[in-house]
Parts: structure tokens; C-alpha cells; sequence
């Protein structure tokens, strides 16, 4: 049986992520504690593909997640999905807004409400848990007046009571998770693709316009460029780049092939539909 892992426990955005990448078809939706936890299954066979967030339209990209990619797992993109996020403060049954004392969350939803919570919260403690789901089951284990953000599935999960359906600071709150494998999806010079690479650069005037050149020159849309540091020297930095098209067509393998000659360790983390 297909199964497809995500970062629990159940009720998290990512889990509602998983069910919309599913999209109705047989298998089993596995939630996985830490991201780490992900992506050994996949690598060991245990997973046949996991759902990692990588970057949110307000608070930028999943620094973990590319990390990880770029590291030591050779584990594949193989799709993306768009999730509209709506952060939802819940309390148990009776707690009221202006007694909460402490507000649990994932950082990247604290980060996404910051000034909806120094607005309305001012007084409050906020404490960072490893997903939104796992604050909603803290709050609701608890006795005190406390609150967590996350989607409306945890409260209804964990028996909350939402007080604030929508404490984001910006509506228009978008995350983006990639579905990994370990293998590449087969190309198809029918179908429309993006693809992701990351690599090193050598310290030389125009290294990164010279890598930038080959795909202007082809044609070729990038559609995202940001720097990881390299976690060795300080100064040196990972570049992760996404641009439209596949590796079935010709100039997309040009352009890699002049790349892969002027870069330190060109990594191809896959083409998938665009």
C-alpha cells in the first residue's frame, strides 16, 4: 500500500497538505514527528513519498527543509502543492481572549501573526512547539488559560474552541510544500515542468552572473534564487534555484551541462509538473 508521509501529529497544515497531494486516491497518510523523521523513511523505503513545507509566502522559505535537500539525503522533488493558510487561535472550551497568558504554535505561525498578537496579546508569553497541531494537544492537555494557532482541523482534532477564526497578519498567506521520493519522476516533453537545483560557486567576480547567463541566453524563466549558507566557512553559501521547464527538453539540458561545468557540486533536486 502507497504511503505518504507528513509532519504530524494530525491536524497540522501539512497534513491538510498531504490530503490535497493524495487527492482522494487509495494509501496511507503516515504523520511523522520531525522532518528528519521524513526523510529517513523515504530514503529507507519505509515512506513512499513525504510532504515537507518549504516556503511561505510571508514568512519565506523553510530553511530545514532546504538544508536537507541540499545535505545528505538523495531524495527527489516529485510535486508541489499551494496551500492557503489560515491561522486559527483556539483555547479550550471557556477561555476567553483577554485571559489567555501563553500562546503555543509552530514559529513560522507565530512569525505570520506577530502583530495580531502584540496587538490583542500584548502580555502574553509565546512558546514555539514543533507544528501547530502539537500546540493545539499541549493547550488541550493543560488546566490554564492558555492558547495555540493553527489551522481550524487541530481545534476540532484536540476538542479546542476557536476564539479568533483568522489572527493571520496578512490574508493572503500561501505555503508551498514539495513531495519528495527517491526517485526522479520520468520526463514527458508534453507536459509543462519546473525544475529545482542547487550548487556551490567559487569566489570570483561574475560566478553567479556567469551561472544566470546560461539560462537567460536559452530562455529559460527562473521563477526563484535564494542563498543557504553552505554550513562550512562563513561566506559560503549554497545557491537554490527553480526555473520553468524540464530536463526532457534540450536547452533545459544545455543550460545544466554548462552549469554542472562552472559551479562546485551541481545538484539536481528534480523537474515535476509545473
Amino acid at each position: 500500500m502507497y504511503r505518504l508521509g507528513y509532519l504530524g501529529p494530525k491536524g497540522t497544515f501539512s497534513e491538510e497538505a498531504a490530503i490535497l497531494y493524495q487527492n482522494g486516491k487509495e494509501g496511507e497518510l503516515l504523520a511523522c514527528s520531525f522532518l528528519e523523521e521524513i526523510f529517513n523513511g523515504v530514503a529507507a523505503g519505509r515512506l513512499d513519498e513525504g510532504v515537507v513545507p518549504v516556503e511561505n509566502s510571508i514568512e519565506g522559505s523553510v530553511g530545514a527543509v532546504l538544508d536537507l535537500l541540499a545535505g545528505p539525503y538523495y531524495l527527489f522533488v516529485r510535486g508541489e502543492v499551494f496551500l492557503s493558510v489560515r491561522q486559527s487561535l483556539m483555547t479550550r472550551p471557556g477561555v476567553q481572549l483577554e485571559r489567555v497568558k501563553r500562546v503555543f504554535s509552530h514559529p513560522q505561525a507565530l512569525a505570520q501573526c506577530r502583530s495580531f498578537l502584540q496587538r490583542e496579546l500584548p502580555g502574553a508569553q509565546m512558546t514555539e512547539c514543533t507544528s501547530t497541531a502539537a500546540a493545539a494537544r499541549r493547550v488541550a492537555a493543560g488546566s490554564r488559560p492558555w492558547a495555540a494557532l493553527g489551522p481550524a482541523r487541530a481545534a476540532e482534532e484536540y476538542g479546542l474552541e476557536v476564539v479568533v477564526p483568522a489572527a493571520n497578519d496578512y490574508q493572503d498567506n500561501v505555503t508551498r510544500f514539495w513531495v519528495v521520493g527517491k526517485e526522479q519522476l520520468p520526463g514527458n516533453l508534453e507536459k509543462k515542468y519546473k525544475t529545482s537545483i542547487v550548487f556551490g560557486v567559487g569566489d570570483r567576480p561574475g560566478a553567479l552572473y556567469d551561472i544566470l547567463r546560461e539560462f537567460a541566453v536559452r530562455g529559460i524563466n527562473l521563477t526563484r534564487i535564494e542563498s543557504r549558507p553552505a554550513k562550512k566557512n562563513l561566506g559560503d553559501y549554497l545557491f537554490f534555484i527553480d526555473f520553468l521547464g524540464g530536463q526532457v527538453q534540450q536547452e533545459v539540458q544545455e543550460a545544466l551541462r554548462q552549469v554542472a561545468a562552472i559551479t562546485l557540486g551541481l545538484k539536481i533536486l528534480g523537474s515535476y509538473p509545473a
